[in-house]
């Protein structure tokens, strides 16, 4: 292993908090196999997203006994918000602002049959819910990418490079 792949796992490392074992460096060449390198190790588990949602439907549904006043266990994935919140558009806008406070931010208001307490609260769970974290939401391919591209210019002081451009090859050594 040479110097620049040591010093870019370093900062890969401190960056996004994770180890990058010795047997996984030699997949990790050029800007572009770090960033699959780093998308394959930040990925949630599947239990790890079930459990987000699952802790994201419970605070909804907190939320939503608080605010509106219906039983737990009358909310289910499937209750629409149309049966929920009342007719008058100013007194559910009102309503949801409280909803969105006590969940921790804004969410995206669907109207219609289509617009179901489930599909709100995969929202919340996509941005991670209120509290102590134990799964952050997923970040996006370009997310990861745009922080290697940063600090490979900033960290390493390479100027011009292409994501596939080996690290052997950037005059790091």
């Amino acid at each position: 292993m040479g110097l620049a792949l040591v010093e870019v796992v370093i900062i890969a490392e401190d960056a996004f908090g994770i180890p990058i074992p010795d047997e996984d460096v030699d997949r990790i060449a050029t800007p572009r196999a770090l960033v699959d390198y780093l998308m394959e190790k930040l990925a949630p588990s599947p239990e790890a997203v079930a459990h987000s949602t699952r802790r994201a439907f419970t605070t909804l549904c907190k939320a939503i006994v608080q605010v509106l006043g219906p039983q737990h266990v009358e909310i289910v994935p499937s209750t629409t918000w149309d049966s929920l919140l009342p007719r008058s558009h100013v007194h559910a806008d009102q309503l949801w602002y409280e909803i969105e406070k006590k969940v921790g931010g804004p969410l995206r208001r669907d109207h219609g049959a289509a617009a179901i307490v489930g599909h709100t609260a995969l929202q919340i769970s996509e941005r991670g819910t209120p509290g102590p974290q134990e799964v952050t939401g997923p970040r996006t391919r370009e997310e990861i990418a745009a922080a290697v591209r940063r600090l490979i210019h900033e960290k390493l002081e390479v100027k011009e490079f292409t994501d596939d451009t080996p690290f052997v090859a950037m005059g790091l050594d």
